[in-house]
């Protein structure tokens, strides 16, 4: 709400990164590679774009552009100016940070901007200002483009994935925003379980594929979607600390809304239980653990990525879904924050990432598709049939349904 100051913004972001190391990591080594760590960053990750550019469609270049980590920091930020509000869009490689560690950054940049007097030097105010056509951060190379979309006739017709619709031939990403208000009662299972956010919002992507494919007369069998779980880590510990989980609904669970949320809520407790999460969930996880003890070093990297390439419409999930949840921290006053998003991107034959955040009032959530999955018209769709689906989930009344 409002507009963001240059100068007081680079500063925030200037002191923010250099309390965390791997927002100015670069990676080196021939074969092996590995985090150096500098004083400064390699490049400016700051830059402000005010010719009328739509904020979203920055932010979806600034995800789809590959990083290239030896030469640039794992960080993007850009600054869209707008006539009735400002945008500050905030790309981390994943490599570097998970989803909450991000957000503990831009956390941190807001309280710095609180602080700083508004006093900068010459180039800190000046630099990154775009003139006319649209700037982008130092050396960020164009979005590839592909020959060919990768969905083979078994991945369409084996019912583990998302019909594809409207799809282009554009590699990348794009994002449809979504904002839900937060549900005003519990919701609980027979013998008093409860259903979490983050319960509704898993069985609402398993209800919201299995719609969709079915109204594009296609089936939809067994679909594992991925969520990220925490993992136990020393105190202090920089990356990304976040370990996945598949979690399963069979056709007969999507028939019957009690049905499928108990299905839920029992695998995402028994996730929560374990004493700590695989790094890579499933077969996927599997596959890279025997390889890594039997392939030498230097074949290592070439024949997984071979694999993953030959086997993922076999191993992937259908969707991947994130919550990052109550946001707070990240509020200020100055300049007020209207709204929070977490997007994220997701390989195909997956091709669909949901992230959500609460911030205010709202449940704000960012659908990010790989265009070889969606154009923005069937994005828009889904969200509707996903909106759908976590409404009825949340009018889910299991006390009704105890035995007597």
């Amino acid at each position: 709400m409002g507009t963001v100051d240059m100068a007081r913004l680079r500063l925030a972001v200037r002191a923010a990164i250099s309390r965390h190391p791997m927002m100015r990591a670069s990676l080196y080594g021939a074969r092996q590679h590995a985090w150096r760590f500098t004083a400064e960053p390699s490049a400016n990750p700051v830059w402000r774009i005010d010719d009328g550019s739509d904020g979203w469609r920055i932010h979806e270049t600034m995800m789809s552009a590959p990083f290239d980590l030896r030469a640039n920091p794992p960080l993007r930020i850009a600054l869209v100016h707008q006539p009735d509000g400002d945008q500050l869009s905030v790309v981390a490689h994943h490599l570097a940070v998970d989803g909450m560690s991000l957000a503990a950054v831009v956390t941190e940049i807001f309280s710095a901007y609180e602080l700083a007097d508004g006093v900068a030097d010459e180039a800190a105010a000046t630099d990154g200002t775009s003139d006319g056509p649209v700037r982008l951060p130092t050396a960020m190379p164009p979005v590839p483009r592909a020959a060919a979309h990768g969905w083979t006739a078994f991945t369409q017709r084996s019912g583990r994935h998302i019909t594809p619709l409207d799809a282009s031939r554009d590699a990348g990403y794009g994002y449809q925003s979504l904002s839900l208000p937060v549900p005003a009662r519990r919701v609980l299972l027979p013998g008093g379980r409860r259903l979490t956010v983050n319960d509704l919002l898993v069985a609402a992507t398993h209800l919201a594929i299995d719609r969709w494919n079915r109204r594009h007369g296609e089936e939809a069998g067994t679909l594992r979607v991925r969520m990220p779980i925490g993992l136990r880590t020393s105190p202090g510990t920089s990356g990304n600390n976040t370990g996945q989980v598949v979690i399963v609904s069979e056709p007969a669970d999507r028939a019957d809304l009690v049905r499928l949320a108990g299905r839920i809520v029992d695998q995402t407790e028994r996730a929560k239980r374990e004493a700590a999460a695989p790094a890579i969930a499933g077969v996927a996880g599997r596959v890279g653990a025997a390889a890594t003890a039997r392939i030498p070093g230097p074949w290592r990297g070439s024949v997984l990525r071979w694999g993953v390439r030959t086997a993922r419409p076999l191993i992937t999930p259908a969707a991947a879904i994130s919550n990052l949840g109550p946001l707070a921290a990240i509020a200020a006053d100055n300049p007020k924050i209207s709204s929070v998003y977490f997007t994220g991107t997701a390989g195909m034959p997956q091709g669909l990432f949901i992230g959500a955040t609460r911030y205010g009032a709202g449940l704000h959530l960012a659908f990010g598709y790989h265009r070889h999955l969606f154009g923005p018209a069937a994005a828009a769709t889904f969200a509707q049939i996903f909106q759908a689906a976590f409404v009825e989930l949340t009018a889910v009344d299991g006390e009704a349904r105890r035995p007597s």
